[in-house]
């Protein structure tokens, strides 16, 4: 007879983060092997994610840094059209002959 050793390791999700500089953060969660462990360190890991960039924007703000090719413009209103955009598209208007 042949006997099986049955062994469940601790698995996880990871993220890695890659700043501009160059520099990367591993972020991880550790999850069992079942499904719904799985989903939920998911959730998990997208809410640190988010927590972590949301810390860096605010970071960045406070230091006035954008990206290359990036403008700030958060405190500036659109300049384009005031008109309110009409979501019905409508034919355009028939000229008439003179």
């Amino acid at each position: 007879m042949t006997t099986y050793e049955v062994v469940m390791k601790m698995a996880a999700v990871t993220a890695e983060l890659v700043f501009r500089d160059g520099q990367k953060e591993n972020i991880s969660v550790k999850v069992e092997n079942n499904l719904k462990s799985l989903i939920g360190g998911i959730h998990e890991l997208n809410t640190n994610v988010s927590r972590l960039l949301t810390e860096l924007v605010e970071q960045e703000k406070s230091h006035g840094v954008c990206a290359e090719g990036e403008e700030d413009d958060s405190d500036e209103e659109d300049e384009e059209s005031e008109e309110p955009q009409n979501s019905d598209e409508q034919p355009p208007v028939k000229r008439s002959r003179s």
